[in-house]
This record gives C-alpha cells, sequence and structure tokens, in this order.
C-alpha cells in the first residue's frame, strides 16, 4: 500500500512540476507582409514568424506549431505556403495551418517558420483588410504552449484604375520633364551652334566676296604685268 502511495504522489508531482514549467513557458508571433498596399488580382505573401521565446519545459524550444489564419475570405484567396531553411512550407487547411522543424530540433530564436500567399480577388471590396493568427500554439515535445501574443497585420486594397492612374500621372511628369529638358537642350543648341550660320549680315557676305574678286584681279593684273614685260 505504502509503495503504491509513493508512486501516486510521484505522478502527482511530475505532473504538478510539469504544468508549472508550462506555465511558465512562454513566446510570441508576428505577421508581416511584403507589400502593404495591393490592387485586385495583386498576389501578397504574409511571413509568420516567432520571437520572445522563452521555454524551459521540454526540449526547451519551439520545434512544432499549430494555429487558425483568418482573413475575409471575400477579398483574398489562399494560394501557396512556403518553407524556410529551417521549417517546412506550413500545411494549410480550411483556415488552420501547422508545421515543424526540418530537423525534428527545437528553435529558441527569433525567426521565420514560414509565409503564405494569397492573392487579392477581382471583386475585393476597396479599403483595408485584415489578416490575423488565432489560437497559436507551440510544441515543446512535451507540452503544448499557447503563444502570449497572436500576430496580426492590415491589408490596404486599392482602386486598379486609380493606381494606374497614378501610375500615368507619374509616368506622363517623368516624360514630359525629360522632354523639357530635351527642348531645353535643343534651344540651347540653336542659340549657340547655329549663330555663325543664321545670323550673319548680309553686308559681310557681299564684302567677302568682293574681296576674293579683287584678289583674283590683282593676281591677274600681276600676271599680265609679267606678261608684257618679257
Amino acid at each position: 500500500m505504502k509503495k503504491i502511495t509513493s508512486i501516486l504522489l510521484m505522478i502527482v508531482f511530475v505532473m504538478i512540476t510539469t504544468n508549472v514549467q508550462a506555465a511558465s513557458d512562454s513566446f510570441n508571433t508576428t505577421l508581416s507582409l511584403n507589400n502593404s498596399q495591393a490592387k485586385r488580382g495583386d498576389t501578397i505573401t504574409v511571413t509568420i514568424r516567432l520571437k520572445d521565446i522563452a521555454v524551459e519545459s521540454g526540449e526547451k524550444g519551439i520545434g512544432a506549431y499549430t494555429a487558425g489564419i483568418q482573413f475575409d475570405s471575400s477579398v483574398l484567396e489562399y494560394v501557396s505556403t512556403d518553407d524556410t531553411d529551417k521549417w517546412e512550407a506550413p500545411f494549410y487547411q480550411d483556415g488552420f495551418i501547422t508545421s515543424n522543424t526540418k530537423d525534428a530540433e527545437v528553435v529558441s530564436t527569433t525567426q521565420s517558420v514560414g509565409s503564405i500567399t494569397f492573392k487579392v480577388k477581382e471583386n475585393a471590396k476597396l479599403g483595408e483588410t485584415s489578416i490575423a493568427l488565432t489560437n497559436f500554439s507551440g510544441s515543446s515535445a512535451v507540452s503544448d504552449i499557447p503563444a502570449s501574443s497572436n500576430g496580426a497585420t492590415k491589408l490596404t486594397i486599392m482602386d486598379n484604375n486609380n493606381s494606374n492612374s497614378n501610375g500615368n500621372s507619374q509616368k506622363d511628369k517623368v516624360e514630359n520633364k525629360q522632354t523639357s529638358q530635351n527642348n531645353v537642350s535643343t534651344v540651347s543648341g540653336q542659340n549657340v551652334l547655329p549663330k555663325t550660320g543664321k545670323q550673319q549680315n548680309p553686308f559681310f557676305k557681299i564684302l567677302i566676296t568682293l574681296m576674293g574678286l579683287s584678289i583674283i584681279a590683282l593676281i591677274g593684273f600681276i600676271y599680265l604685268c609679267k606678261k608684257r614685260e618679257n
């Protein structure tokens, strides 16, 4: 009887100790977008990160996780997931994700644990929409640890026409600026280089012509004089 009692007390002690350690474990999650703005038809990528990992139970780190990913399905549609050097690509199904480390080892430093790509629907409503993690739980190989904070981020859906209009406006400004610069260069060239041809005084040309004829006549006269002397 005493032996049985001792075993039961040991089991209770282990359970209490494990619970205390699990209660002291903590970590946070974040979500970040590759672009805070997007147009209808665009794709955007959300990166999931673990940070502030303080785990003393189990293997003293996080080696796997499960979570919900919350988004407006009338605005975004799931496309794919991607892995990292350390983590497998998250498995996605019906708004839930799960993944684990490739080498079955836990991590205890801030790092990306995967990413999810979404496409903005063609009929998505304009404005701000949210993407958030829910019920994120990490595993230390001994206990499941709920995240102290679930990451969230916001995306702004822009109007395609306004965006293109703004883009064209910017493009027009650049082209107009380049055209203006080219015009300035052309005008400058006309003011400097062609001056000698376009703005010469006609009298000056006549004077040059007469001087040339005079020289030719003088040479002819000298030639005739020498010929008569001979």
